[in-house]
């Protein structure tokens, strides 16, 4: 305890020193972050080619398409961001065609000629309206920029030209009318049992229409090969079908026709179908439904022969 006490004014002494080191005006170590400029998270000087779909995005087609109720995600085009805006622009398939099928796709690089797109922004006409269909028209400034980069090779954002996509035709569905096409038979109504997906009911020797809708992606669908309906009382045997040539329809939907005569089956017939058709360039034809596909997917694309 003694050799306690002793040391007593010996640390109160440091502590002292101590505090008086603290409180020493010395300034602090630089800090290298101080010096960095980080603005307002905007870089003011950057202007994007105008002929470039950066460009376009920016000044035309955010400004004037991307509207509410407009091309704004509900329906493609999609011009809610430059990525979305290239994506189904370039060598994305036309869903609203002229009267007279004229076009594939939306924008074809180096084709001003061969893109809806510029048909759509540069003139109207009784099947399809001018755009922007607020009729804010681009100007003359804005439809050589849009040329330019049709032009250009419709690039993307990277500089990338786009490849023409070249996969199998895809067979989308059926929808089946009597011979007027006045009245949709395939309805489910008029499915056995109102069950939606069993065959859809003809009545005896009559003949009716088949529509198949497809598409491809590379290939217009009036120019598609094989194009046939096969018919089997057999769900899962084609072999030696009956088959029915389809004829190209250009109503606006570009789709190809079979025309059925029910009077080839006996009354009481459950008859499955199958279509076939090829782009010219697979080494086997597209099908549906298939062997691997599901019944339901079978007996809905049947009909059934009413006595």
């Amino acid at each position: 305890m003694k050799t306690t006490r002793n040391m007593l004014p010996f640390l109160l002494l440091v502590l002292a020193i101590a505090i008086a080191a603290c409180k020493r005006d010395d300034p602090a170590p630089h800090n290298p972050y101080d010096d960095v400029d980080y603005g307002n998270g905007t870089n003011n000087n950057y202007v994007p080619n105008p002929d470039g779909i950066t460009g376009i995005y920016e000044s035309i087609l955010r400004q004037k398409c991307s509207l509410p109720g407009c091309h704004d995600g509900h329906f493609e085009p999609d011009f809610r961001s430059i990525q979305s805006a290239w994506s189904t622009l370039a060598y994305a398939r036309v869903v609203k065609n002229t009267a007279d099928s004229a076009y594939t796709f939306r924008v074809i690089p180096g084709d001003t000629a061969g893109s809806i797109l510029w048909h759509r922004i540069t003139r109207g006409d009784a099947q399809l309206q001018q755009m922007p269909a607020t009729g804010q028209y681009l100007t003359d400034a804005e439809l050589v920029h849009v040329r330019n980069w049709i032009l250009g090779g419709a690039k993307d954002m990277l500089g990338n030209i786009p490849v023409l996509p070249n996969n199998e035709p895809r067979i989308l569905g059926f929808v089946a009318f009597d011979q007027s096409f006045a009245v949709q038979l395939d309805v489910t109504e008029n499915r056995l049992d109102s069950v939606p997906y069993h065959p859809f009911i003809v009545p005896a020797n009559t003949q009716f229409n088949v529509v198949m809708l497809v598409e491809d992606d590379s290939t217009a669908v009036n120019q598609l090969q094989v194009n046939q309906l096969k018919l089997s009382l057999d769900k899962n045997n084609f072999v030696g079908a009956a088959t029915v040539n389809a004829y190209f329809l250009a109503s606006g939907f570009n789709v190809w026709v079979c025309q059925v005569n029910s009077g080839n089956f006996a009354v009481g017939d459950t008859v499955y179908m199958r279509y076939y058709v090829n782009d010219g360039d697979q080494p086997q034809n597209s099908e549906f439904p298939r062997d691997e596909s599901l019944d339901p997917y079978k007996t809905y694309s049947a009909f059934f022969v009413k006595p």
